[in-house]
């Protein structure tokens, strides 16, 4: 009989074996030194690892506050619960890696590390992507990851990655809607981007899909406080979903609107196609795109071509070879997108709401609509409420 193991099961019943136990792992130090033998990582009580669980095998036993020995049974690996007894009175203690990752872990215990330990409640449709990400890194290393390895990997995926693209600043105009002037540094340039949007997160969205020229939908977006008081800082979890794909990031700012964009930002900062522009955008064509929105009700092809000086012809090549869009198309999609936020913010009829738009044929204007979104005005406005 092992009297260590029968001695600590006594004192868990509340039996006194009479003897001191406050000392073990000196004890399991002084025992490998002199006998050059080792300590199992799972022996009862001494082992480096009994009072830790591997995510997806014991995170909750280990919560109630068991000690568990890994034994082999035929094949197999299986453990065996013994009775509950505080490390500290083995002189032991929690350092925060009572659950450690390594590359079997679910993505369970990934987020309760970043609950617990960090206060982040990540989205359920989030955690996957993020358990995979962990669980790569964690086979690359050939290593159990730490909770404070674990954050730096969440930090540098989800919160600072912003390396394509950034954006400082943002100025909101209340006009039927949001307008949103963005200042995005692409390619060690500043470039000032405007669009309209149904609320800030949404314009400052249509501004990133102007400049890089892509589309992609906000799919998930969840918030809570980091802190609580004054100082708190507001969480915000965005993900948007492109070409079949979803892409995920998170903002932590006091400013809940910072937070929001900053979690946007990274999230898109992650796109392939986003990732491929190495070349920062010609600063003529945000000038014209930016006078397009500004005008939208009025805008013709002579107007642009006073205003920048270029002539008709090369105008329209050059709108076309820098946006990918003609100069009619760009108007169009400027003016749905106003129609959009219309029809989302309020009751407006139809009718005034195409007006409002640029266009004077209510019937012209539902066939464009429904050619965009799939659905007739009315139809999207009940589907957004």
């Amino acid at each position: 009989m092992d009297i260590v193991t029968l001695a600590i099961n006594m004192f868990s019943h509340g039996v006194d074996p009479k003897l001191d136990f406050s000392h073990i792992m000196e004890v399991g130090e002084t025992y490998e030194r002199l006998t050059r033998m080792r300590i199992y990582e799972r022996q009862p009580y001494a082992g480096q690892l009994v009072f830790t669980a591997f995510s997806g095998s014991h995170q909750d036993a280990i919560s109630k506050g068991f000690a568990w020995h890994e034994q082999k049974k035929d094949k197999g690996i299986w453990s065996v619960p013994y009775l509950p007894v505080d490390p500290k009175d083995l002189g032991r203690e929690y350092d925060g890696d009572v659950i450690r990752i390594n590359s079997q872990s679910g993505k369970g215990g990934v987020s309760y590390i970043l609950k617990t330990n960090y206060g982040m409640m990540v989205p359920k449709e989030m955690q996957a992507d993020i358990s995979y990400t962990i669980k790569d890194i964690s086979d690359r290393e050939h290593a159990e990851l730490s909770p404070a390895r674990i954050y730096q990997i969440f930090e540098d995926k989800y919160v600072h990655n912003d390396n394509v693209f950034r954006i400082p600043s943002v100025h909101f105009k209340q006009i039927d809607g949001i307008l949103a002037e963005v200042t995005i540094v692409h390619a060690d340039k500043e470039h000032v981007v405007e669009a309209n949007g149904n609320g800030r997160l949404d314009a400052v969205s249509n501004a990133i899909k102007q400049y890089f020229n892509i589309s992609y939908e906000l799919s998930v977006y969840e918030e809570h406080a980091l802190s609580r008081g004054s100082s708190s800082k507001a969480c915000t979890y965005v993900g948007i979903t492109f070409n079949g794909q979803k892409f995920w990031g998170v903002g932590i700012d006091e400013d809940i609107i910072k937070s929001s964009i900053g979690a946007l930002v990274i999230a898109v900062n992650q796109i392939d196609a986003v990732k491929n522009i190495k070349n920062s955008k010609d600063e003529r064509i945000n000038s014209i795109i930016n006078y397009i929105q500004e005008n939208y009700l009025t805008v013709t092809l002579d107007d642009l071509s006073s205003q920048f000086y270029l002539s008709k012809p090369y105008l329209s090549k050059y709108i076309k070879e820098k946006s990918g869009m003609t100069f009619g198309e760009n108007v169009k999609r400027i003016r749905l997108n106003k129609a959009s936020t219309l029809l989302r913010n309020g009751n407006m009829k139809v009718e005034k709401v195409a007006e409002a738009a640029g266009y004077q044929n209510v019937e012209h204007f539902n066939r464009l609509f429904k050619k965009k979104y799939g659905m007739t005005p009315v139809q999207y406005r009940s589907s957004s409420r």
